[in-house]
């Protein structure tokens, strides 16, 4: 069974360091491929962002401030599910209850 941490600083700082540089390669990329071949550079960002979503989403989980049931989600949940940082809205699956629900680390 996978254990689960809360996030430290050093997890957030980590994520915003993978945000900064996906944001400069998209940027830069941007320069050199929008003018000629913007339907490359769409295809570069959204699959660079599907790539992101999914490692994010496979290192963290979440826990229902309800019950404490600690739980994963998949990554079109994500996608569609209110959030921001540090909860996320979703329905836990042990007590159906819907409420902002604690990022969690896995170890």
């Amino acid at each position: 069974m996978t254990e689960y941490r809360k996030r430290t600083k050093k997890d957030w700082i980590r994520l915003i360091i993978y945000i900064i540089v996906f944001v400069c390669v998209g940027s830069i990329s941007a320069f050199f491929l929008l003018p000629r071949y913007f339907y490359i550079w769409l295809i570069l960002i959204v699959g660079g962002l599907l790539l992101f979503v999914d490692w994010y989403v496979k290192n963290t989980a979440f826990q229902c401030p309800e019950c404490g049931y600690e739980f994963s989600i998949s990554m079109f949940t994500y996608f569609i599910s209110p959030h921001g940082p540090g909860w996320i809205y979703l329905k836990c699956p042990k007590c159906h209850k819907r409420s902002r629900a604690i990022v969690l680390k896995k170890k």
